[in-house]
């Protein structure tokens, strides 16, 4: 019976999604045991002020994760990132201290009802708000309305002792003590800029890319999603790179796509397992432009929030983007959405409405001792996607070669990933005609066209169609400088547990 009831409390829990948390002091740290899994995010951060007295909200982890509004500057405890796994209608805020997302507890009573704390392990009921921002308020300003109750969060500020300030869910209306002021922090990773590339000899540099197809496309892996553990095991067993020159040597850099925030930290863990080597996985999230489509709030300042990966095994996986692996000498990373559709039309659920669509990441990081800037997108779709004519990914191609050749000088770009669009030459059409990766096939030299960029500027097909079949189509590619040919290029199958083949090149780099 005892047995009966706790499964039941922990299945309501879930719902809720809170974190079970163990009956300790009010002093108990509330820390997210895989917090340390998102510390190499390229998402942005943010700060809220409050209004009505002018100071920050902080989540105090030595308290479970209680906000207040007491906080004169901001630190990490003053840090939240925007979440969303409602296309931006609805948010979450997840603290950079704790690892949580903050909750209105509804399950408190009394004067703790809708008490705000940031422990929620997933996007619950009580976890989401819907941001409501007016042309009468400042710039930047907003209210929270919980998506549970329909109540906005105010400042306790008529409270006494500890809980003067504390934040709390049970407004009915907005006023002074309900407005906050989102304040962009920027992105971690990213300050003091790259330090100078380092004077190098010719070498060999094996890359992969790899869209894992990890979010929540049971065509790609089964119904319950693809967990830490199958995807590192995916990745390790890709690691070989078969045929040609680099015939099972493993690679230096990878590009991932549809890839989950926090299984950054456990592939990074499995990569230094079978390679004997330090590594660094780094993520750049997938985002929405905040509240309903054709009313975006807060659009003219770029507020985003990052789209969520849907649950796997229960368990929330983090953000939906974008990812390297590089050598832990990497000191510098930088995260970029590129300009992408602002809807997918007739695509809404049993309306034929539109729906938004997925503003899409770049994500580069800069090896100072192999004098390379490493960059990984993953551009719109086409024909029956976001992108139908193929504007948006012209676009975004332009935008790639411009962040690939914005570093430092003396460093050489090599980038690519899941472009969703075929070479100039390709037999096979996109929806987009063949001319969106023109200009990278101009001024680089992809994979396939090894050491003669007057070859056809086409290649062996990565996109399948259905599950366990054959690929059709070349959509992903990799792309280094003209002076820097390829000593190989291999396709190799997935098996099954994505919707894409793993691309592999070794590229020959001469002394700079």
């Amino acid at each position: 019976m005892r047995r009966a009831l706790s499964t039941l409390v922990s299945a309501a829990v879930l719902a809720l999604g809170l974190t079970l948390l163990p009956a300790a002091t009010a002093q108990a740290a509330t820390i997210s045991a895989d917090a340390g899994s998102v510390v190499k995010s390229a998402g942005e951060r943010y700060a809220l002020r409050a209004e009505g007295n002018g100071l920050y909200v902080s989540a105090d982890p030595n308290n479970n994760g209680r906000m207040t509004a007491k906080a004169e500057n901001v630190g990490l405890w003053e840090r939240f990132t925007l979440h969303t796994n409602h296309a931006g209608k609805n948010i979450g805020l997840r603290s950079a201290v704790t690892g949580f997302f903050a909750t209105a507890e509804f399950g408190a009573t009394g004067n703790y009802t809708g008490m705000m704390q940031a422990r929620g392990g997933v996007l619950g009921s009580w976890q989401q708000f819907e941001v409501v921002s007016r042309e009468s308020d400042g710039p930047m300003q907003i209210a929270l309305r919980t998506v549970e109750t329909g109540q906005y969060v105010s400042v306790e500020h008529a409270s006494e002792g500890d809980d003067k300030d504390m934040l709390r869910a049970r407004s009915a209306s907005v006023g002074s003590w309900e407005r906050f002021t989102l304040v962009p922090l920027g992105q971690q990773g990213t300050s003091g800029g790259s330090p100078a590339p380092a004077s190098v000899s010719s070498s060999s540099l094996h890359v992969m890319t790899w869209n894992v197809c990890a979010n929540n496309n049971p065509h790609c892996w089964d119904e319950n999603l693809a967990g830490k553990d199958q995807v590192s095991a995916e990745i390790a067993a890709r690691l070989p790179q078969p045929g040609g020159d680099g015939d099972g040597r493993k690679p230096d850099v990878i590009f991932f796509q549809e890839f989950c925030e926090k299984h950054a930290k456990p592939v990074e863990e499995v990569l230094e397992a079978a390679t004997g080597a330090g590594w660094d996985v780094r993520f750049a999230p997938t985002t929405y432009a905040l509240g309903e489509l054709g009313q975006p709030v807060l659009a003219q300042y770029g507020v985003q929030a990052q789209k969520e990966c849907a649950m796997a095994d229960g368990l929330d996986r983090g953000a939906f983007g974008v990812a390297l692996a590089v050598p832990e000498s990497n000191t510098y990373y930088k995260g970029y959405t590129l300009d992408s559709p602002v809807s997918i039309p007739g695509s809404g659920s049993g309306t034929g409405e539109a729906k938004k669509a997925e503003q899409r990441p770049a994500l580069c990081a800069d090896l100072p001792s192999r004098a390379l800037h490493i960059c990984t997108s993953h551009f719109s779709a086409g024909q029956g996607y976001d992108d139908p004519s193929g504007e948006f990914r012209t676009k975004q191609a332009a935008q790639l070669i411009g962040i690939a050749e914005e570093a430092a000088a003396g460093y050489r770009p090599v980038f690519g990933g899941d472009l969703n669009s075929t070479g100039p030459d390709s037999e096979v059409a996109d929806s987009g005609g063949h001319t969106i990766l023109e200009g990278a096939y101009s001024s680089y030299r992809e994979c396939e066209q090894l050491g003669d960029v007057n070859r056809p500027r086409t290649g062996r097909a990565t996109a399948v169609p259905a599950k366990d079949g054959e690929p059709t189509m070349k959509i992903d590619h990799i792309f280094a400088p003209r002076n820097a040919p390829f000593a190989g290029c291999t396709v190799s199958a997935t098996s099954g547990h994505s919707d894409h083949w793993t691309l592999y090149g070794t590229i020959s780099l001469p002394a700079n």
